[in-house]
Formats: structure tokens, C-alpha cells, sequence
């Protein structure tokens, strides 16, 4: 063998040898992203195909939407919580530092309104997850649709989730208010007085409600409890009963169930529904169903 032909051999050799780099590298790459590819699918809930609920069994689906509750859903309501926590003490503060005998009558006038107003928002929001949407619907679906189906399927898994999991997504929605209270420059008027002690009791309450309704499927409550219960201060077991009749279309508020029998008597979710799927052609309660079928 000549110079010549050896220095050609070598070439070769490099040239291959560079290719099978080259390949290796590349073919690398498509590993590690389809490595990526399969963690972030695995991540990614599975989509809900409507038709094959109805072959699923009840544990079935009790154990997929319990599946459902994610490591990031919990942070979430982790840092909800500890942010409720924080606001409400700044605000309740700066309110109980105005209060006194003369001006009691702001404080009871507004925490009766705010009850008030925390049922309704209660059965606004129950009405809208309880009727609307699935679980594929974007930001909502598997973080907070997800629970209210999970009620209807298994209405007692509420009674084993602890605190967090329980008033977690109440204590966000209450943040962005008690933010606003905790800072706002609040003048010393009967106004300013009133409005703040109203927007602290309705972030306490609609943060409660959650926790009422726990109660209300409870077999066996603190006395307190079982003595708000009675008196109608809080959701009663016998009222919210009457919401758990399939179809489920009835008695939403779910604080206190101040509201529920007179709007049951206006059909005042029935005209919601009525109106929507005027305009939308959306069916009421079509996912809802599914799974409870």
C-alpha cells in the first residue's frame, strides 16, 4: 500500500466516523426530545372523550378525577391559603382599630350583607362549574371543574380532603380583595367603615363556604357545627340535600342557603339556562350527565 492509499483509507475512516458522530448527536437529540416529549404528555391529564364516560363504572371515575389533583394544583392552594392568612389578618386589623360600642351597628349591618352576598356568589359560581364546561376547558377545567364532578360522582370524597385541599381555590379568589383592603388608605367615614368591614366578612365567608359544605355531608360534625346547622346560620345537611337530586339543578348556594328557596321560586337559574342556550346552543349540565350517568 502506497502513501497515497493509506492517506485515503484515513480519510475515509474520518469521513464515516464523522458521520456516525454526527448521526449519533442528532439521533441523541431526538431522545432526549421525545424523552421530553412522553414526561410532558404523562404530565398533561388525558382528554375526556364524553361517549366513553358512560361505559365507565362509578369507581372508575372516582378514581381518574381523583387522579386529576395535581402536585402543581396543590402548591397552588398552598400559597392561596397562607396568602388568605396574611391578608385577612392586615385587614381585620386595620378595621378592628376603628370599631367601638357607638359604631357597632356597621359591623352587623355590613356582616349580614355579606353573607348575604357570599351565598349568592356561592351558587353563581356552583351554577357555572355544576353546568358549564368540562374538564379539557383551558386554565379551569382540571383545576376546578374537575372537584365539582368529582362531587357529583362521590359526594362524601370531600369529607376525607384536609383544609387546604378543601378551601384552597375559596382562599384565591379572596386574595386579589384582601390585597386591596390590607393596603388601600381607608378614610375614618362611616362609609369607608362600612365597605371595608363588608369586602373582610365576604372574603371570610366565601372562604367558609367550602368548608360549610364539607359540613353539610359530615355524618358527624363539631357540636357548634351541628348547632349553626340548626339555626340556619350555615348550610344545613337537609337543605343542600335537595341540590343533590339528579339532575342537580336546584338550591346552588351553598354559605349559608339563604337564597336558595326564593330563587328556586323565580326559576332564576332555569331563565340563566334558558338564556345561554339561546345564544350559545350549549346544553346545561351535558358534562355534568356523563359522568354522573
Amino acid at each position: 500500500m502506497t502513501v497515497l492509499d493509506a492517506a485515503a483509507v484515513l480519510a475515509d475512516s474520518t469521513i464515516v466516523g464523522s458521520q456516525d458522530c454526527i448521526e449519533q448527536l442528532v439521533f441523541g437529540n431526538d431522545n432526549i426530545n421525545d424523552d421530553q416529549s412522553k414526561q410532558q404528555q404523562e404530565d398533561e391529564p388525558e382528554r375526556i372523550n364524553t361517549e366513553d364516560l358512560f361505559k365507565k363504572t362509578k369507581s372508575d371515575k372516582t378514581k381518574d378525577l381523583k387522579n386529576r389533583y395535581t402536585s402543581t394544583k396543590r402548591g397552588q392552594e398552598i400559597i392561596s391559603v397562607i396568602l388568605f392568612v396574611v391578608f385577612l389578618g392586615l385587614s381585620s386589623m386595620k378595621m378592628m382599630n376603628w370599631f367601638f360600642i357607638k359604631n357597632i351597628w356597621i359591623f352587623l349591618s355590613s356582616s349580614v350583607l355579606a353573607m348575604f352576598a357570599a351565598d349568592f356568589f356561592s351558587g353563581i359560581v356552583h351554577w357555572m362549574a355544576d353546568t358549564w364546561g368540562t374538564l379539557d376547558t383551558p386554565l379551569v377545567g382540571n383545576s376546578f371543574i374537575r372537584s365539582f364532578r368529582e362531587h357529583h360522582v362521590m359526594p362524601t370524597a370531600m369529607t376525607h380532603h384536609d383544609f387546604i385541599e378543601t378551601n384552597g381555590d375559596n382562599c384565591m379568589l379572596t386574595v386579589p380583595v384582601l390585597a386591596f383592603t390590607s393596603f388601600v388608605a381607608v378614610q375614618q367615614t362611616y362609609y369607608d367603615m362600612f365597605l371595608l368591614s363588608f369586602l373582610v366578612n365576604l372574603c371570610f365567608w366565601v372562604m367558609l363556604t367550602n368548608q360549610i359544605h364539607k359540613w353539610s355531608h359530615t355524618y358527624r360534625v363539631p357540636a357548634y357545627v351541628g348547632l349553626m346547622q340548626k339555626y340556619g346560620l350555615i348550610l344545613s345537611k337537609r337543605d343542600h340535600a335537595v341540590h343533590h337530586r339528579n339532575p342537580f339543578d336546584k338550591y346552588y348556594c351553598i354559605t349559608n342557603g339563604w337564597l336558595n328557596p326564593w330563587l328556586a321560586s323565580i326559576g332564576f337559574w332555569k331563565r340563566l339556562e334558558e338564556v345561554i342556550t339561546l345564544t350559545t346552543g350549549a346544553i346545561p349540565r351535558a358534562d355534568d350527565q356523563a359522568w354522573t350517568s
